[in-house]
């Protein structure tokens, strides 16, 4: 693979730590899907040998300082989201987009269990209740990322 390969991985990533960092209002922030872990899930089924723990690490530390919370919080998600991912992938990569839309589902919903589990103590009940809404749109969102980040895959020939 040559280095356009890794730069554009690189600026997959980095969209989505820019997506994942923008300031909402409450309504529209439990709308808003985790980005960087769609963009960590497509690259660690893609090219698990390539992208994987390390990435979800380095990535995680970004996603920390750039939205302001616990540093290493979403390093030490990403790392077991991709952990479980990676050690998975010729199964999940199986599946058909449905079923694969149900994986990530599931991810993003431990994702969430496991930030509310560290951040609940300083939020109400209600916000915890409506913290969950993200898991859904994120699963909801993996068929267009999929599809996207396979396509520039096939063009830049990452693998």
């Amino acid at each position: 693979m040559s280095w356009t390969g890794h730069v554009v991985v690189a600026l997959s990533v980095l969209i989505a730590l820019g997506l994942g960092s923008i300031p909402l209002a409450e309504p529209a922030s439990y709308l808003w899907p985790d980005w960087v872990l769609l963009t960590l899930a497509y690259w660690s089924l893609a090219a698990p040998q390539r992208y994987g723990v390390g990435v979800a690490f380095l990535t995680g530390i970004l996603q920390d300082v750039a939205i302001g919370t616990l540093l290493g919080l979403h390093a030490l998600i990403y790392v077991l989201i991709v952990y479980v991912l990676i050690a998975n992938h010729l199964r999940i990569r199986m599946l058909h987009l449905g079923a694969q839309t149900l994986v990530i589902l599931v991810l993003a919903l431990v994702s969430l269990l496991l930030q509310l589990w560290v951040e609940g103590p300083n939020q109400d009940l209600m916000v915890n209740l409506w913290a969950l809404v993200p898991a859904m749109t994120t699963a909801l969102f993996w068929s267009p990322v999929f599809l996207l980040l396979r396509s520039l895959r096939q063009h830049f020939a990452i693998a």
